[in-house]
């Protein structure tokens, strides 16, 4: 049976089992127009039918930009209709169910007295300037047991697998509770640890700036989302404690202890989430650990870190084996109106083990080398982070914050390759050990003299030093003839690293306001960088001595530092509904190198514009436009010329002669909440064109590869587009979703340039039920196409089902299921298909502390999950082994 028909298959039982619904469910629609007594439509107004009996939910709406509403009704049913707006006077008007009247005209008197403006608590939505709240009992049905399955009530709110929240098609980068970030303001950790019945409300604050002062000048791009606790939760411990193991004596079963624990109150706030088990549970993303990293001002451009966070937080499911232990503790304290102090620490130990077999063909211009490989690995990964923040505002014109970070970590990998190519068959172990440790501190200071003029100083400092050393083992040689390896029964290759970063980063910014309309704002800032690269490559003879390649143009000792001193000014100004920011940086960019061949300078003067245009049709309905040209300059290792040893079949070796690659990024974003005919459209295009390019240059011999980064005028364009509509029809919510991408530039290989093509595209749908008293289902279709044309023309797609589904099956007993099924086609040749369903029954009674749960992972045993892929001279089909079925009897405690 293909995955087409299995699809066909679902949405008929999705839709034989909701037609009893359809049927006993019939409803009838109101609609209207809400204007003020001045006769002015009145935007973002609550519409709300409270229903006469208990049988029914509340419904609401909110009125679109025109003032116009609609709502659905049960046939059968009597409501108390309240139309409400801030600042104006409520109104109430019953509708009886045997009303032939269906449009409606309401007309609110503003209030007369001065007050402020106050929200409604029974409103569920309301949307004032650049926020959003939402009322959470509006939305809920009393199964949610985390923030997650909330958030993906509320319209216009998505939360994905990895607890990334989107509100309109934009990512929510900061999350707060209580107004205060959570653990640094990541979001997998809030979502999936904070109790749904804790929450009262959710704000989504649109351009967040934790800095007051900065609010009417600050162009941020932040969404922050407040969380809004009950008021029972404040100075109490709430949260839960869990635990589960498999049924069995056998010493390798599966085990999960899980615990969150919060405090919070109008001055100390704490929290605590210890994890231990070995079900492949992820605790937090590569996102949230990149914001943990912090330590660096929000007003100068983070730089890149020696430490690989992606083995803290890749997909554990993908191994044969995970073992992971997670502590995170946060501490933040208000002293006085004045001082205000936080902290969090973080540990981290992952232990895994994993199989993966691949098959890659290598392109040799007119030649074709094939490779059968299996790699066999375990690794530990440890990491410690240490954070600290202290805030003073000695008054209401100044503004101070000090942040400093430490962080420790370990990599430590072991792996078998087995690589049988068309000529040999060769064995490679590979140890690797990579020890990294850094210093992050910044320093900002805000400050407002009066209405007209307010200034920011920011300092950031960063050292870091990391220690990534490599044993490659094998049973014979490799690159013969670019290694100079001497003959020996076992094969012995050692590398020593050492890479050492300082940074120091400064700005002042002067903020001025001419009046409402027009601002100026003036830059200067020096951004300062040291680095020292070093490697050493040898063999390790069985008669015990070594010898040193550094003869033989390997080994490095760079030195290298990178000064941009800038100059910028840019206007602000507002013409109706349009916004621009035009600004010009004048860069003096000085590079020095110090290596082996000798000392080596180099400055360039560059002027680079920026533009930022936002026009706002309504409160609902904005486009926005950025562009930016930008310079990158090369790194210590690309600037390194000997060569350096990466892996079995890979050789580096820098170029001195590198300068700057610089490049044109644009994009225009589009975005529309329609609450009349209950629609949402995100849009957003994409341009990426490099003027001067740095790309590798490869040599393949065989399956060995040679590459150096060389610097060109040959222009690499990159277009993409991405969007989603979601729309609500009867009681379901439809989305679409796009993206697509189109890539060209100019690969150099064996002393051969093509021009290379790398298209994908996705298109899918999903089908959500949005009916408190239905089960909680939605099915998605996603179909991937992929091209490739320059060495040689390969495609392939891909298509992919998934589904999940949770239903009330008795009272105080809830089923859950999980299913996705992928199948992926190689040049219409071959394919593959993995599916993978996870299901769980789980009993509380209401009012109960007591959470029981029987889960199974896996249900289907499978074995492992396949994919295709194309670089510009491999394709590989790969097969990962994955974790088998996993059987759970959970037991949550919730405090």
């Amino acid at each position: 049976m293909t995955l087409q028909n299995k699809l066909v298959r679902l949405l008929y039982h999705f839709v034989f089992c909701l037609i009893p619904f359809f049927c006993f469910s019939q409803t009838r629609t109101i609609s209207g127009i809400i204007t003020s007594d001045d006769s002015n439509v009145l935007e973002n107004a609550n519409v709300i039918a409270f229903p006469k009996s208990k049988k029914n939910g509340t419904k609401f709406v909110i009125t679109d930009n025109k003032g116009r509403f609609k709502l659905e009704l049960e046939i059968d049913e009597d409501y108390q209709i309240t139309i409400s707006h801030i600042g104006f006077n409520e109104q109430i008007v019953l509708i009886e169910s045997n009303s032939k009247l269906d449009y409606y005209q309401f007309k609110l008197v503003r209030k007369e007295e001065n007050l402020k403006e106050i929200i409604i608590q029974h409103n569920p939505i309301i949307i004032k300037k650049d926020t959003i709240t939402y009322s959470i009992k509006s939305f809920t049905n009393g199964r949610e047991r985390k923030m997650k399955e909330l958030l993906e009530k509320l319209p216009g709110v998505e939360v994905d697998k990895n607890g990334e929240v989107t509100v309109q098609g934009k990512k929510v980068t900061q999350m707060l509770v209580e107004g205060k970030p959570f653990f640094g303001g990541g979001s997998k950790l809030a979502v999936e640890n904070i109790p749904a019945d804790a929450l009262d409300k959710i704000e989504v604050i649109d351009h967040f700036n934790q800095v007051g002062l900065l609010k009417q000048v600050s162009d941020s791009d932040e969404l922050a989302m407040n969380v809004k606790l009950k008021e029972d939760k404040k100075k109490f411990v709430f949260g839960d404690v869990e635990a589960g193991a498999e049924a069995g004596n056998d010493d390798n079963k599966f085990y999960l202890g899980h615990t969150a624990l919060f405090y919070y109150s109008p001055k100390t706030n704490i929290s605590f989430i210890g994890d231990l088990n070995n079900v492949g549970k992820r605790v937090f993303t590569y996102q949230d650990l990149s914001r943990f990293q912090g330590g660096s001002s929000s007003f100068i451009e983070k730089r890149k870190s020696l430490t690989n966070l992606f083995s803290f937080t890749r997909a554990n499911n993908d191994v044969i084996l995970n073992n992971s232990q997670f502590a995170a503790f946060n501490f933040s304290n208000t002293f006085s109106s004045k001082v205000s102090f936080s902290c969090f620490g973080i540990f981290s130990k992952i232990l895994t083990k994993s199989k993966i077999e691949t098959y890659n063909e290598y392109l040799e211009n007119s030649n074709v080398t094939f490779e059968n490989k299996t790699q066999k690995g375990n690794n530990e990964s440890i990491l410690g982070i240490y954070n600290l923040k202290l805030d003073y505002a000695p008054n209401k014109k100044n503004n101070w914050f000090y942040n400093l970070q430490f962080q420790l970590s370990t990599n430590d990998l072991v792996e078998t390759i087995n690589s049988i190519t068309n000529a040999n068959s060769t064995l490679f172990e590979t140890i690797q050990n990579a020890d990294n440790s850094s210093i992050k501190q910044y320093l900002e200071w805000h400050k407002k003299y009066n209405t007209s003029h307010t200034t920011t100083l920011a300092i950031n400092q960063q050292y870091e030093y990391a220690t990534p050393n490599s044993n490659w083992i094998t049973d014979q040689p490799f690159f013969e003839g670019s290694i100079p390896i001497e003959k020996d029964s076992i094969y012995s290759i050692k590398q020593l690293k050492r890479v050492q970063n300082n940074n120091i980063d400064v700005l002042f910014k002067h903020y001025w306001i001419l009046n409402d309309f027009n601002h100026i704002y003036s830059s200067i800032g020096n951004n300062f960088e040291t680095s020292h690269f070093l490697t050493d490559e040898m063999q390790n003879l069985t008669n015990g001595t070594s010898k040193d390649f550094s003869q033989n143009s390997f080994g490095n000792d760079v030195k290298y530092k990178m000064n941009d001193s800038y100059l910028g000014i840019e206007y602000k100004n507002k013409i109706g509904k349009l916004k621009n920011r035009i600004g010009l940086f004048l860069h003096h960019y000085q590079l020095n190198t110090n290596q082996f061949s000798g000392e080596s300078q180099y400055s360039q003067t560059k002027l680079l514009p920026q533009l930022n245009s936002d026009y706002q049709f309504n409160n609902s309905e904005s486009l926005s436009l950025t562009y930016k040209l930008a310079n990158n300059f090369p790194t210590v290792n690309q600037l390194a010329e000997q060569y350096t040893l990466q892996s079995y079949n890979l050789i580096y070796r820098g170029n001195a002669n590198l300068r700057y690659e610089q490049y044109h990024f644009a994009t225009l974003r589009y975005s529309k909440m329609d609450n009349y005919r209950k629609f949402t459209l995100d849009a957003g295009l994409n341009f990426n064109q490099k003027i001067k390019t740095i790309r590798n240059e490869v040599v393949i011999d065989g399956i060995n590869q040679y590459n150096t980064p060389i610097l060109t005028n040959n222009p690499e364009t990159n277009y993409s587009f991405n969007g989603s509509f979601g729309k609500d029809i009867y009681r379901l919510n439809i989305k679409l979703i796009s993206n697509i991408s189109w890539f060209n530039y100019l690969q150099t290989l064996n002393e051969i340039t093509t021009s290379n093509n790398r298209n994908n595209q996705k298109v899918g749908i999903w089908f959500k039920t949005a009916y408190k008293k239905w089960p909680d289902f939605k099915v998605g279709y996603t179909k991937g196409f992929g091209q490739f044309s320059g060495l040689t023309n390969s495609s392939f797609n891909t298509t992919t089902i998934n589904s999940d589904l949770a239903i009330q099956v008795f009272p105080s007993w809830n089923f859950r299921l999980s299913y996705e099924a992928q199948e992926n086609i190689y040049s219409s040749q071959q394919s593959n298909f993995y599916n993978v369903t996870n299901t769980a029954i789980n009993y509380q009674k209401k009012n109960n502390p007591f959470f029981f749960e029987l889960s199974i992972n896996n249900f289907f045993n499978n074995k492992t999950k396949n994919e295709y892929s194309f670089l510009d001279y491999v394709i590989s089909e790969r097969n990962t082994y994955i974790m088998p079925r996993v059987i759970l009897f959970t037991i949550n405690y919730k405090l």
